[in-house]
């Protein structure tokens, strides 16, 4: 009972924080007085077409397990709370269109010109050098098989606008770590010198154990640390 009392509460509680949701379901598995006393064996989670902060994804499934809450101290009208930090596995998929949905928010744009820059510093030679002074607002992005390319515009510096290209693809180093290689990026400036590969180190709080891009879509699977 109190299992499906949480379980509803929690999806109240998620579809407060999305913009748009389908098919959600919250299962919390557990006995009811672990539960009361704040801690939870297993919760399930699952959903399509998910908007969150303007990001866009087909489907999403969490699973967690061992999460120590604050319950007894959300009873009398706390805020709810981890008590401990826990690694929750997780499945995303994400389709081209939704990727191209996704660059009208603020944190991809972000993530976007935080890569751009990575790229870049990396090279470090002449054309790596003018190209990290340009702002660039990406406007489109394409999925084909193991590869992502981004297109858009920036100013040049007689305030003419041009036409930039990013390709590359994406695979894991280890489950920290992801490699993007081959990298090709066409601009007016000459790009003859860059590298070609980036390795990025996720941290240890994100584990992938899987990365595919094939076609239309991306699917993801791995864990992610929460932290208390």
């Amino acid at each position: 009972m109190i299992a499906k009392l949480l379980s509803g509460a929690v999806k109240l509680y998620l579809r407060s924080q999305v913009k748009a949701v389908e098919a959600l379901q919250v299962k919390i598995l557990g006995k009811s007085k672990q539960i009361l006393q704040g801690y939870i064996p297993q919760v399930l989670l699952s959903c399509d077409r998910a908007v969150y902060q303007g990001l866009h994804l087909s489907q999403v499934q969490l699973n967690g397990r061992d999460i120590a809450v604050n319950l007894p101290e959300v009873i009398k009208r706390q805020p709810l709370k981890l008590l401990e930090a826990v690694f929750v596995e997780i499945q995303l998929r994400l389709g081209a269109a939704d990727l191209q949905a996704s660059l009208d928010s603020a944190l991809l744009q972000s993530g976007l010109s935080d890569l751009w820059q990575m790229i870049l510093t990396d090279q470090n030679n002449d054309d790596s050098q003018e190209l990290t002074k340009l702002k660039v607002e990406w406007q489109t992005i394409a999925i084909a098989d193991n590869q992502l390319n981004f297109a858009g515009i920036y100013q040049d510096t007689s305030g003419e606008t041009r036409t930039i290209a990013l390709s590359t693809g994406v695979d894991l180093a280890n489950v920290h770590t992801l490699c993007l290689s081959p990298l090709n990026i066409t601009s007016n400036l000459s790009s003859d010198s860059l590298k070609r590969q980036l390795e990025i180190d996720l941290g240890t709080d994100i584990a992938l154990q899987e990365l595919t891009i094939e076609s239309e879509q991306i699917l993801c699977r791995g864990k992610i640390r929460i932290n208390n």
